[in-house]
């Protein structure tokens, strides 16, 4: 979907630009203390660990929630009585802790 705001950058084909993180975090004035440069941050799903459905499901759940898109069922994987309590916020519901 093009933005709406003529003044917004568009990004590089269909996905955001993707920074060379090695040249934003590098240590120039001493390269022996730099992270290795052959990580490789590709997604290999066949290397994962496998999970049982009972938890694939739950996590399709919590994956919903954080995306915005969750329904009321998704919003069950939180137990009824769920406390969510950080130094920002205080959640003692099911509910307001999916909201958060």
């Amino acid at each position: 979907m093009p933005s709406s705001n003529p003044s917004a950058p568009v990004p590089q084909g269909e996905n955001e630009p993707r920074l060379d993180p090695q040249s934003l975090t590098s240590n120039r004035t001493d390269p022996s203390q730099n992270a290795p440069t052959n990580v490789d941050y590709t997604p290999h799903p066949e290397s994962s660990m496998k999970v049982s459905e009972e938890r694939a499901e739950i996590v399709k759940k919590i994956t919903s929630l954080y995306s915005g898109s969750a329904s009321e069922e998704d919003m069950r994987v939180y137990a009824e009585k769920a406390v969510y309590d950080d130094p920002w916020s205080f959640c003692d519901t099911r509910w307001k802790v999916a909201g958060q």
